[in-house]
């Protein structure tokens, strides 16, 4: 009986970390090697994009690991376990001139090697960390290299497929110290910053011109700007 308990707790726990792969987008945070050294992800031009999952049918899904490029990971789920099985692996091969180049690249090219440098058939390994509302997703490779991502709930960025949901805004500096303009919006617009938890941190409206937004309130670490009617985008306090 208390086997039985076991295994119908395990695979709750299982099932339930499964669907929140797909439930969240995760942002890139950081790299630790096999031999405990980390990398933050470096700042660079524009916010990191999200990391997403997909479902392709059955046991089947795609991880898509985006910083400036983008790391595919193809693989197949294991019955009543974390480990997955690699079926495919690809990267995208954007050049990247920007600011603070020398290491965004090298960065960015370990995110690439990460999900591509292990054999069809290989062994990866996820897990979803919940600290309070707060879910971080490792992803571990068949040598033991992690890549650690911050989780949002799909819907805090807006998922609309509305035209509205697609207009773009400006927002800079992106890393901040101080203040934030966001430009290219019109007058009295939402605006809502929240953390990677999805918690509400900050709010206002638009005005006329380029809206400035203090952040010296904020702490250091990687936030999410939604302003009404508009995509929203991601942002690092320094």
């Amino acid at each position: 009986m208390k086997k039985a308990l076991l295994l119908l707790l395990t695979g709750g726990l299982l099932s339930a970390q499964t669907s929140d792969l797909l439930s969240y987008n995760w942002y890139m945070t950081k790299m630790v090697t096999n031999s405990g050294q980390t990398t933050n992800a470096p700042a660079k031009d524009g916010p990191i994009p999200a990391s997403t999952f997909v479902a392709n049918g059955g046991t089947s899904f795609t991880f898509s690991s985006n910083y400036v490029n983008t790391s595919t990971l193809g693989f197949n789920t294991m019955s009543g376990s974390t480990y997955i099985t690699k079926s495919s692996g690809g990267c995208t091969s954007t050049v990247y001139n920007g600011t603070n180049a020398t290491a965004v690249i090298d960065y960015d090219q370990k995110n690439c090697n990460l999900y591509n440098d292990g054999t069809n058939g290989a062994f990866y390994h996820y897990e979803i960390q919940t600290n309070g509302n707060t879910k971080t997703l490792i992803m571990t490779a068949p040598l033991g290299d992690k890549f650690y991502y911050d989780g949002v709930a799909i819907g805090v960025l807006g998922t609309s497929e509305t035209a509205s949901k697609n207009k773009t805004f400006s927002a800079y500096p992106n890393p901040v110290k101080e203040e934030l303009t966001i430009d290219n919006v019109s007058k009295n617009l939402s605006i809502k910053i929240y953390d990677f938890s999805g918690k509400l941190v900050q709010e206002g409206k638009t005005t006329d011109g380029k809206t400035k937004i203090n952040t010296n309130d904020l702490p250091k670490g990687q936030y999410i700007l939604s302003v009404e009617n508009h995509k929203g985008q991601t942002f690092i306090k320094n």
